[in-house]
């Protein structure tokens, strides 16, 4: 009985440290923070996928920003949802009071994705203090503070040229 049991405990040791090697799909490494956003780099597969720009801070945690290196801009939102579903979220940033209206699409169960984001976007944004956020359908209204988003950039750009 010991010696089965023991095989066992082998065996199963064997399984999971197997297992354990197995390269997950999308890894996700931390570069530190930056203009009061913490910026991550993304690989799948050891291909570069993206770099992160995460809100951080009292409140004000939740914003995304997605950068690939093929151009693409996202504006990421938090907000639970069944998959595939449409919202449209209105966007103001401070403090120029610029507007701009997005059909966010529920990409993951806890995040609504802007389409790409235009370069008239991004320009505002880098020069903004603040954005405030309007999901009528959801009733939900909710303001960031952007910290300094030209460090931010900074930062991302290196990341997106240099994948690290």
């Amino acid at each position: 009985m010991v010696r089965r049991s023991l095989g066992l405990l082998v065996l199963g040791s064997m399984v999971g440290a197997l297992g354990a090697a197995a390269p997950a799909a999308a890894q996700t490494k931390k570069i530190g923070t930056f203009g009061g956003w913490e910026i991550s780099i993304v690989h799948d597969k050891g291909r570069f996928v993206h770099c992160l720009a995460d809100t951080i801070g009292p409140d004000n945690q939740g914003l995304r920003m997605s950068f690939g290196d093929d151009g693409q801009r996202h504006l990421i939102l938090p907000g639970t949802g069944t998959a595939g579903a449409r919202d449209e979220a209105v966007i103001v940033l401070r403090p120029s009071g610029k507007r701009f209206t997005f059909a966010m699409a529920q990409r993951s169960p806890d995040r609504l994705w802007s389409p790409v984001l235009e370069n008239g976007f991004t320009d505002v944004f880098f020069e903004s203090k603040r954005l405030d956020v309007q999901l009528p359908a959801r009733n939900v209204t909710r303001s960031f503070d952007l910290g300094d988003p030209d460090t931010m950039s900074a930062r991302i750009d290196g990341c997106v040229s240099s994948h690290q």
